[in-house]
C-alpha cells in the first residue's frame, strides 16, 4: 500500500521536455532572485543567502550544461553546433546589452542600478572591455562565464558524438584539479574575462552535466539493472543532504572542518572540493525529492517554477530589471528591513517576471508555429 502510494506521488512523464529539470532550473533562479535583490525576507530561510554549503548558481550551472546534453541526444552533430552558436550570440547579446543599458540608465538617469554608478567622466572608457567581455555591469558578469562555456560547447559535443565522453571527463577533471592547486596556472584565472568565479572550476560543473545529459538514457538503462541498491543509495543521499542541513544549524558538529573547506566567497569563487561535494550532494537530493513527490510539488509550485525555469535567460535579466526598479522605488528603501514588506517585495519582483514569461510568451511572434513544434519551442528557451 505504502509503495503503490509514493508511485502514484513520484514523477511519470514519458518524452518531451522533463518538467523536473524547468523545476529545478526555476527554483534555482528563484533563489538566485531573493538572494539578489536583498531584502529582508522569510524567503531568505529557503535560500540560504548565500551562506549555505552551495548557491543558486552552482545549481544552474549544472542543470544548463545538463539540458544541453539532452537536447543533444535528439539531433545531429551539424543542428546542435548550429543551435549552440546560435545560443552563443543570444547569450553574449543579453550580457552586452545588460550592461550597457543600465549602464546608459545609471549614467542619463542618475538612478540606482545593480552596480556603482557609470562614471561620468571618460563615460566610453567602458565600452570597449565591457564588448570583449574583460567588464561587466549590473550582473551581466554571471553571464560570461555562460558564453565562454558555450562557446567551447562545440568542441565537447563532437568527443561526445563520437563516443568519447570518458575524454571530456578526464580532460574536465584534469583541468580542475590544476586549478584547484594553481588558480593561476596556464591564465586559469578569471582575471581576463569578467566574471565572478574560477573558469577551470566552474567548467566541471557544466560540461560535467552536459556529459551526464547526453549519456541520461545509458546512465538509467544501467542503474535499472541496480533498482534495490539504487533505492538505498537515494535514501542515503536523501538522509546525507538532512544531516548536514541539520549539522549547519548546529555549530557543523558533524563535520566540524566543513565551513572553512566550503563557505564564504572564496570557496564558492574557486569550487573547492568539498564545496563541489556538498553541491553535487544536494543537487541529486533535490533531483530525488522532486521525482518522488512531484505531483504534490506540481501543483503547489509548478505553476511558478516551471515557467522561470523554462524561460531561464529572460527570469535572469527580469530580476536584475526588478532590482533596479526597487532600488529606486522610496517606498521599498525605507522598508526593505521590515521582514514583512521584504517577503512583500520579493513576491511582487518573482511575480511580476513570471507575469511578463506569460505575456510575452502569448503575444510573440511566431507563437502559432512554435504551439505546433514543442520541440523546436524546448531548444529556444
Amino acid at each position: 500500500m505504502i509503495r503503490s502510494l509514493l508511485q502514484s506521488l513520484a514523477y511519470s512523464g514519458k518524452g518531451g521536455r522533463d518538467l523536473r529539470i524547468d523545476f529545478l532550473r526555476g527554483y534555482c533562479l528563484f533563489i538566485m532572485a531573493v538572494d539578489h535583490i536583498g531584502a529582508n525576507s522569510f524567503f531568505l530561510y529557503l535560500t540560504g543567502n548565500v551562506q549555505f554549503y552551495t548557491s543558486a548558481a552552482e545549481g544552474f550551472y549544472f542543470i544548463s550544461g545538463l539540458t544541453l546534453g539532452l537536447l543533444a541526444t535528439r539531433e545531429t552533430f551539424a543542428q546542435t553546433v548550429e543551435r549552440l552558436l546560435k545560443r552563443s550570440v543570444v547569450l553574449y547579446r543579453t550580457a552586452i546589452l545588460i550592461a550597457l543599458g543600465f549602464g546608459a540608465w545609471s549614467l542619463l538617469t542618475g538612478l540606482k542600478v545593480w552596480d556603482v554608478p557609470w562614471p561620468k567622466e571618460n563615460w566610453l572608457e567602458p565600452l570597449f572591455p565591457i564588448l570583449t567581455m574583460r567588464q561587466g555591469y549590473a550582473g551581466s558578469e554571471i553571464l560570461t562565464l555562460y558564453v565562454l562555456f558555450m562557446l567551447l560547447a562545440p568542441i565537447v559535443m563532437l568527443a561526445l558524438f563520437r563516443k568519447k565522453g570518458w575524454l571530456v571527463l578526464l580532460v574536465s577533471g584534469a583541468l580542475y584539479a590544476i586549478s584547484q592547486y594553481r588558480h593561476d596556472a596556464v591564465n586559469l584565472d578569471a582575471s581576463n574575462f569578467a566574471t565572478y568565479f574560477l573558469p577551470a572550476a566552474w567548467q566541471f560543473l557544466f560540461y560535467g552535466g552536459l556529459v551526464i545529459g547526453y549519456h541520461r538514457e545509458d546512465l538509467s538503462k544501467l542503474l535499472a539493472q541496480f533498482a534495490p541498491l539504487r533505492t538505498v543509495l537515494s535514501g542515503a543521499v536523501v538522509v546525507a543532504a538532512i544531516a548536514f542541513l541539520w549539522s549547519y544549524t548546529h555549530g557543523h558538529n558533524l563535520w566540524p572542518s566543513l565551513p572553512a573547506l566550503a563557505l564564504g566567497e572564496d570557496n564558492k569563487t574557486n569550487l573547492t572540493p568539498a564545496r563541489l561535494l556538498m553541491t553535487a550532494l544536494y543537487i541529486q537530493a533535490f533531483y530525488i525529492l522532486v521525482t518522488s513527490l512531484w505531483k504534490p510539488l506540481y501543483r503547489v509550485l509548478g505553476w511558478l517554477l516551471i515557467p522561470l525555469g523554462s524561460a531561464s535567460l529572460w527570469t535572469f535579466t527580469g530580476h536584475i530589471v526588478a532590482i533596479a526598479v526597487l532600488y529606486n522605488l522610496p517606498l521599498y528603501v525605507s522598508t526593505e528591513d521590515n521582514v514583512w514588506a521584504g517577503t512583500l517585495w520579493d513576491c511582487l519582483a518573482i511575480l511580476g517576471i513570471w507575469a511578463s514569461i506569460h505575456l510575452y510568451r502569448r503575444f510573440r511572434p511566431g507563437r502559432t508555429a512554435r504551439a505546433a513544434n514543442p520541440k523546436a519551442a524546448a531548444a529556444s528557451d
